[in-house]
């Protein structure tokens, strides 16, 4: 692949700072490694986070996510940020709502540590707790959220993927079959974990809508919608509990 200029210039600023070799790094971003891997970090809606191979990049249709979300937020509440990764969805919303508190749970211990180490450093860790576990695993019985959000893997075992994503944990990213164990799981538990009235939102497959819809009815979600990304497609799914 071909690198920007401005792709360039990042490097050549990294590689200054770092001692890193310029001609290495332009050597590895050519070959499809992702960028936010070589720097180790990634701006995100308006934070800055340490990124690592052991989680996702972040992606502009998850900023487009935690917009969506800031627009209906009320200035108090408690979320939940299923399998978070770095820990940005959690992370930018609590750095955008100072009246709220998060939780976040990943199954993987490294994505974990780098998410409590992101909220440290932007001084959010107070207002966070962090659990380790398969999505409602481990957060206790009986707690309930205003908000839960979550980017699950939905990618389908025998789906393409782009080059970038190839260097990303396949843990991350992939889902079964059809791309929908992970939100068969989730959305058959999310009520339980729901205030009243309270707010669920998932980023999702183009190709997924029907059958979402179809699982969050099941799941006894009200209002289930699915919601599109600036391009044009569909990206997201919001449902209420009530």
């Amino acid at each position: 692949m071909t690198v920007s200029e401005r792709e360039e210039l990042w490097l050549r600023e990294f590689a200054e700072k770092s001692g890193e070799d310029l001609a290495a790094l332009l050597k590895k971003r050519e070959s499809g490694y992702p960028l936010a891997y070589l720097i180790g970090s990634q701006p995100f809606h308006e934070i800055e986070l340490k990124i690592t191979p052991d989680v996702l990049v972040p992606r502009p249709e998850t900023e487009e996510m935690v917009e969506r979300i800031l627009k209906e937020a009320k200035p108090t509440g408690k979320g939940l940020d299923l399998g978070c990764g770095s820990g940005a969805i959690a992370l930018a919303l609590a750095h955008a709502l100072p009246g709220w508190t998060f939780a976040a749970s990943d199954i993987s211990q490294k994505a974990l540590d780098l998410a409590k180490e992101n909220a440290k450093k932007l001084g959010l860790d107070t207002r966070g707790t962090f659990y380790l576990g398969s999505w409602f695993e481990a957060i206790p019985k009986g707690e309930t959220f205003d908000l839960i959000v979550t980017n699950p893997p939905y990618v389908g075992d025998m789906e393409e993927i782009d080059l970038g994503a190839s260097y990303e944990p396949k843990l991350a990213l992939f889902a079964g079959p059809d791309g929908l164990d992970c939100y068969r799981l989730i959305l058959s538990k999310a009520k339980d974990y729901l205030k009243e009235g309270g707010l669920f939102m998932g980023e999702c497959g183009p190709y997924h809508a029907k059958a979402l819809l179809e699982l969050a009815k099941e799941a006894g979600l009200i209002s289930a919608e699915i919601l599109k990304d600036y391009s044009g497609r569909d990206r997201f799914i919001r449902a209420v509990k009530g």
